[in-house]
């Protein structure tokens, strides 16, 4: 194997792949580490003048993996979406005849731009319009003209250039598929939600003998169900000794480092809701999980493999959407679970199941 092949498959990596790079921009938001890294690589490995699109994409891998970029959907949730913040977005956009946008540059038409567009869920009341332009001169292959069709899943990483109501407008600095590898080293496959990142409740194997079949009037009776009898129900169910006592600013509900999946122990973090007397049977929103949504922040913070968000009622999309977006910031990629007021109610109706029968 020659040294080029060797030296380029250093920098091969199944996380991105970009079909748009601003160079420029990111060459600002690099170190001088950085830029001479990509320098060399360009130089002495790809024999090229400036910096390859392999080599920015490489880099911005091992800047993402060292620096905090919040994701547009939790910057909204805290208020943290000012114009020049720097976030990223990963939904589906409907993308400008990027193809032929390409085509006519190169045949020299000027003030050509390429755009996007896409809805980023808020709340159930708010959606937002998330959109930009890029030049089609920085689109890095023809593969970027099937990529960048229609309407299709992309990560934008970008910087916030107009706040309006219910519109952002993102300058880009990279539009790549992402693919995150996952904790075990395995590979993750293609898709918008890659299996590896999210467990179902019924892949625990602490709850395989649980009939996990919806009853109707399950989330009835959960109006009444304290959240420490399903923090004592939950950690018998799982083996976990410890039940901690609540307290103001708890990174989560219950730690345990006993949570079994496909034959081994993870680290889990809950974040709990009961009803509170009934003031929270209700669908879970990210306003009920602290100022803005700071809770599931703690969550986050938490030294856990999965984190697990559990509620006495439903758990709306955009509570599901930001733990996943928090669970797939890239200095730290895990698993999340949510765990609904059907679910709860199948664990509690198992666990007095197994009480009938100990007193039998």
């Amino acid at each position: 194997m020659s040294a080029l092949m060797r030296n380029h498959r250093l920098w091969e990596s199944p996380t991105l792949y970009a079909w748009y790079l601003h160079e420029d921009m990111l060459s600002a938001l690099f170190d001088e580490t950085s830029r001479s890294r990509v320098s060399r690589f360009s130089r002495n490995v790809l024999g090229l003048a400036r910096g390859d699109h392999v080599a920015y994409t490489r880099e911005l891998e091992r800047w993402l993996a060292s620096h905090s970029v919040a994701a547009l959907g939790v910057a909204l949730a805290t208020g943290q979406h000012r114009p020049g913040t720097l976030v990223w977005c990963e939904i589906e956009y409907t993308w400008s005849q990027v193809a032929q946008e390409r085509q006519a540059y190169h045949a020299g038409a000027v003030d050509i731009r390429c755009s996007f567009q896409g809805a980023l869920v808020v709340s159930e009341e708010k959606r937002v319009r998330v959109h930009g332009s890029f030049n089609p001169a920085r689109v890095t292959c023809s593969t970027a003209n099937v990529e960048l069709r229609g309407t299709r899943h992309q990560y934008v990483l970008g910087q916030i250039a107009e706040v309006r109501d219910d519109e952002i407008e993102l300058r880009p600095l990279a539009i790549t598929t992402r693919l995150l590898m996952p904790p075990d080293g395995g590979r993750p496959e293609w898709g918008t939600h890659p299996d590896w990142q999210r467990i179902d409740v019924a892949e625990v194997e602490q709850f395989a003998d649980v009939d996990f079949h919806v009853h109707d009037d399950a989330l009835d009776l959960m109006r009444t169900v304290p959240e420490a009898e399903v923090k004592r129900v939950l950690a018998r169910l799982i083996g976990e000794p410890v039940v901690p006592k609540d307290w103001g600013g708890e990174q989560s509900d219950l730690w345990t480092a006993r949570l079994k999946v496909a034959g081994r122990s993870y680290t889990a973090a809950l974040l709990l809701k009961g009803p509170a007397g009934g003031a929270k049977w209700k669908p879970m929103t990210i306003t009920m999980l602290g100022k803005n949504g700071d809770q599931l922040q703690r969550l986050a913070s938490a030294p856990a493999e999965i984190l697990v968000v559990q509620h006495c009622h439903q758990i709306r999309p955009e509570v599901v959407s930001m733990v996943e977006s928090l669970a797939s910031d890239m200095r730290n990629p895990r698993h999340f679970m949510v765990i609904d007021g059907y679910d709860t109610y199948a664990l509690l109706r198992h666990a007095r199941q197994l009480d009938h029968m100990h007193r039998r």
